[in-house]
């Protein structure tokens, strides 16, 4: 029986406890006559013999006879019953020291067959054998419980496989339990044995995985005597694959090197552990041949399985190649399932012997050996970017169906380096530099652009054009364009309005995109032509770079139906339809399109799911481009519904993820967003600075920024206390759009703004004109905020009863939307009414609702103005005393209490919760990738790794009141 060292003994334990306490089960069920066999299985160094080492010295084990043989001891001899020779030898004396008396209970070394023997398994011949152990193991039984323990089974003979199964069918109901050990990468040795065995009821199989997080985390605590950091234990398990005797090797150096056991050190452990590896790996190469070495580069290229393609590439027979990998095993450079090496300094450890052009051989081998094999695109396509040229044809045909499986699940980066190479090859294929600009459109869309634009210089046909056009400007919407780019953009857009006809669906749909394109850029449509119906909407089969693509063409329909102000219930329709049909394979930009929609349209849940997919996508790439439109765009939607904290939290972290990379060109909206929530907290004057630093150039193609800046820009001058310059701006908002042709009143409602100002002003009859014309785009677009907006800005124009009339109904109508912060000013103007009406009573509680509304979505100007009106009226806030509101209520309490005290709908409290976990949701997302910290080890554990930090996150006000 081997030795073991006490250096593992009592650490495994800290990760075994369940598989223990399993065995722990089936021994005291043996004692009691429930025979049983229990299999373990485990690729090599993940622990098997010291656990049946800690098993065998628990009190459990304790007055049992235990028998333990190593296969490896009869490895030299190797035939027949070659297993139950080393599980017996320690059972007595040979027979010439033994007493007289002792001759009717021979010892199994009497009646075995001599070792070398290689005799194939006949039950015939073997059944006297079997009877005699089988005796053998009674009379033992008789006296008290037994355990036949061997390890390295999988290299174990027929015939003592054919006789432990034998003896359990036999001895059932006595107290037997025989435990066998085998590692799970090896090749058995008798198959046919093994599987008459494990098909026994009595016969269970434990698999050892590797050590997980938690484990990992326990042996760090036992060697650094304290608790360590979650990403420390993450990091260890992972570069050493789990394998126990590694882990604690690497503790302990990091330990007497002096490291704590906090999140710091986990980028040096990673490292010392991959070095720790690599020089395993290159002690063990150094004194194999030369075959066993190039089998370990092969394992290093392909992965250990399968071998037989392992043995192909190193040109070695297939023992050479599993004789490479239980090498590999031993020196804990392989992962425990074998998938990979731990880390890519072990796979350059395997590689140091081989000269850069016999690497770019060995891959381009592997490819070919690969495809030929019918490997997936993806496995054959990663051997093919390691090669310095990839001009023949099969090569690009590769890459190119790589790109699209990895655009399939939405790996674009993949696929982005997939069709560089393709284009390479073939750099006159149009299509793939169409897919690669969209590929390459999420991290670097001035990239992108560059592609669109070489892919527009190629084709020549108008409708090509006008496809590759309205990718083109989709894509590279809000990004600064330089003026040529934009002027060509604008040239084929234009051009294929003025040409596609009627003639057939396909054209109409294609001028359909064009026209919500060029709505969006600023361009109106000159045509009068009714929509026509569009085709049905269906889950694509296959990556199309043209705008065929029904999902594509019904998602920017249902946009220009928006931004027109045409049927809200059609936009609705038919974005639900393209998001239900969705697949990873389209383009971000159309969730966020459909988001967009369903904004405008109040649908704000659905809006926020459809954000929600983007960032889950973009999860790995936290400063992807399209990542930081997604969450500009969530900011807009939470600033639009009251939730003022949370957009400037949400603002801001987009702007500090694009930093200084980026030129404040390309975040116009979200600073635009931050100003109008700054003014809504009281600072215009920051706000004005924030949008001192943003050029009203046209250069990001989006017409809806520049609305939307304009419109932001003329509340923090009116909240300045310059009416008459805010007044000119809004007016210079609503030219703007009615230039591009965007006529949905809630888009940026200048025109809402304008007639309080001019209310304000005491100029009415100037802005009687703006009203009406907003009540007539708001009926026919037809949401609560609409309407409501349309009756706020009528009421405020309106003297006497009239006015209180259309303010209450303008009440009336917010109450039922997400606009929060719209129905506290609805509330605040109908209480001043109200007061100048005579009604005190009923407007203090109008005021009362109007601060509380306020103050609870974060608009701290209007709670403040609505709390000094009702003091003036004679009335005070509920609950005012000595005591700062809301008591020992968290900020997200007060924000939901206060909406549920100033009478808001169930509607609106249940958007403000949803927003919130939402919110709060995203920032804690990118809390954890901050600390390391994975997801289900949840806040505490956050919490706990910021405390003595100053680390400023974005969205603390969010995370506070969570």
């Amino acid at each position: 029986m081997r030795n073991h060292g006490k250096i593992l003994q009592h650490d495994v334990m800290l990760g075994r406890d369940n598989e223990l306490a399993a065995l722990v089960a089936r021994v005291t069920a043996a004692r009691r006559g429930d025979t049983g066999c229990a299999v373990l299985t485990a690729p090599s160094g993940l622990g098997k013999s010291v656990l049946l080492d800690s098993l065998l010295r628990t009190r459990v084990c304790r007055g049992m006879t235990v028998l333990r043989g190593h296969w490896g001891e009869a490895a030299g001899e190797a035939g027949a019953y070659s297993g139950l020779r080393t599980l017996f030898a320690a059972t007595g004396t040979p027979a010439a020291h033994r007493k007289e008396a002792d001759a009717g209970a021979c010892h199994p070394a009497e009646f075995l067959p001599r070792p070398g023997g290689t005799q194939r398994f006949s039950l015939p011949s073997a059944y006297p054998v079997f009877r005699r152990l089988q005796g053998h193991a009674l009379r033992l039984m008789a006296h008290r419980p037994l355990v036949l323990v061997l390890d390295d089974a999988h290299d174990c003979d027929e015939h003592s496989l054919r006789w432990l199964d034998f003896i359990l069918r036999r001895a059932a109901g006595r107290p037997l339990l025989v435990l066998l050990a085998r590692r799970s990468e090896a090749r058995l040795r008798a198959p046919e044995a093994w599987a008459g065995l494990l098909a026994q009821p009595a016969v269970s199989v434990m698999n050892l995985g590797a050590l997980g997080t938690d484990a990992v985390g326990s042996l760090a605590e036992q060697v650094f005597g304290r608790p360590v950091h979650p990403r420390l234990a993450r990091d260890v398990a992972a570069v050493t694959g789990g394998n126990p005797r590694t882990v604690v090797r690497l503790l302990r150096e990091l330990r007497r090197r002096g490291a704590s056991p906090d999140e710091s050190v986990a980028r040096q452990a990673v490292e010392l552990g991959a070095r720790m590896a690599a020089r395993s790996v290159r002690r063990v190469l150094a004194r194999e041949r030369a075959e066993l070495r190039g089998a370990a580069a092969a394992v290093a290229l392909l992965g250990p399985e399968p071998l037989k393609y392992i043995a192909v590439l190193a040109d070695v027979d297939h023992a050479t190649a599993e004789e490479a990998v239980t090498a590999l095993h031993h020196a804990g450079a392989l992962s425990p399932d074998g998938a990979d090496v731990v880390h890519d300094s072990v796979r350059d450890a395997l590689l140091e012997p081989l000269s850069v052009s016999q690497r770019a051989e060995l891959h381009a081998r592997a490819a070919l050996l690969l495809s030929d094999a019918g490997s997936p695109a993806e496995q054959v396509a990663r051997h093919l970017m390691e090669l310095p040229q990839v001009g023949e044809p099969w090569m690009a045909a590769v890459l190119r169906d790589a790109a699209a499986w990895a655009e399939q699940r939405g790996a674009f980066s993949d696929a982005a380096g997939f069709l560089r190479r393709a284009l390479e090859a073939e750099p006159d294929d149009t299509e793939v530099r169409l897919r690669l600009a969209l590929a390459v459109t999420p991290t670097d869309p001035l990239a992108a652009a560059a592609l669109f634009r070489a892919a527009l210089v190629d084709v020549t046909d108008t409708t090509a054009r006008a496809r590759i056009a309205i990718q083109y400007a989709m894509a590279c919407l809000t990004v600064p364009l330089p003026a040529s780019y934009r002027a060509e953009l604008l040239e084929a857009l234009e051009a294929a309005r003025d040409t596609l006809r009627n003639d057939s669906q396909t054209d109409v749909h294609l001028r359909d995109q064009v026209a919500a394109v060029l709505l969006l850029m600023g361009r109106r449509r000159t045509d009068t032509a009714g929509r026509e119906p569009r085709g049905p909407v269906t889950a694509p089969h296959q990556v199309r770079t043209g705008l065929s693509d029904p999902l594509q063409t019904a998602a920017l329909g249902a946009l220009h139906d928006a931004l027109s102000g045409h049927s809200r219930e059609r936009a609705v329709r038919e974005v639900r339809r393209v998001l239900a049909a969705a697949a990873p394979v389209q383009p971000l930009w159309l969730q966020i399109v459909a988001a967009a929609t369903l904004a405008l349209a109040d649908e704000t849940a659905d809006a926020h799911a459809a954000l929600d997919t983007v960032l889950r996508r973009t999860a790995d790439e936290p400063t992807s481009w399209t990542r930081v439109v997604a969450m500009t765009t969530r900011s807009t939607l939470l600033r639009r519904d009251g939730a003022v904290f949370d957009a400037t939290a949400v603002a801001r972290e987009a702007i500090d993820t694009v930093g200084e990379s980026g030129s404040d060109a390309w975040m116009r909206k979200a600073r635009a967003v931050l100003a109008s929530a700054l003014v809504d907290q009281g600072e215009p004057q920051r706000a004005e600075r924030l949008l001192d630093g943003v050029s009203r150039a046209g250069t990001s193609g989006s017409a809806i920024e520049d609305q939307l800046y304009l419109y932001a820009r003329a509340r923090a001058r009116w909240a300045a206390g310059h009416p008459a310059q805010a007044l000119r701006l809004l007016r210079e908002c609503g030219s703007a759009q009615e230039a591009a042709g965007v006529v949905n009143p809630v888009v940026a409602p200048w025109w809402a703004e304008a007639c309080l100002i001019l209310a304000a002003m005491r100029r009415p009859a100037d802005g009687r004109e703006i009203a009406e014309q907003g009540a007539e785009r708001a009926r026919r677009w037809g949401t609560p905020r609409a309407l409501g907006l349309a009756a706020l800005a009528r009421g405020v124009l309106t003297a006497g009863r009239a006015g209180v009339d259309l303010l209450a109904e303008s009440v009336h109508h917010l109450s039922r939307s997400p606009a929060v912060a719209e129905c506290a000013r609805a509330e605040y103007a109908l209480g001043r009414a109200l007061l100048l009406h005579g009604d005190e009573t009923t407007a203090r509680d109008r005021l009362r609702r109007a601060a509380s509304l306020a103050g609870g979505c974060g608009a701290l100007t209007l709670a403040e103005s609505a709390g000094n009106l009702l003091v003036s009226a004679g009335g005070r806030m509920q609950g005012a005393t000595g005591t700062p509101p809301g008591g020992l209520l968290t900020t997200t309490e007060l924000k939901v209490a206060g909406l549920a005290v100033s009478g808001a709908s169930n509607r609106q409290i249940a958007q403000r919760l949803f927003v919130t976990v939402r919110t709060v949701e995203s920032h804690l997302t990118n809390v954890y990738r901050k600390l390391g910290v994975r997801r289900r080890d949840g806040l505490v554990v956050a919490l706990r790794a910021l405390q003595g930090r100053s680390m400023q996150l974005p969205g603390a006000s969010v995370l506070e009141g969570a």
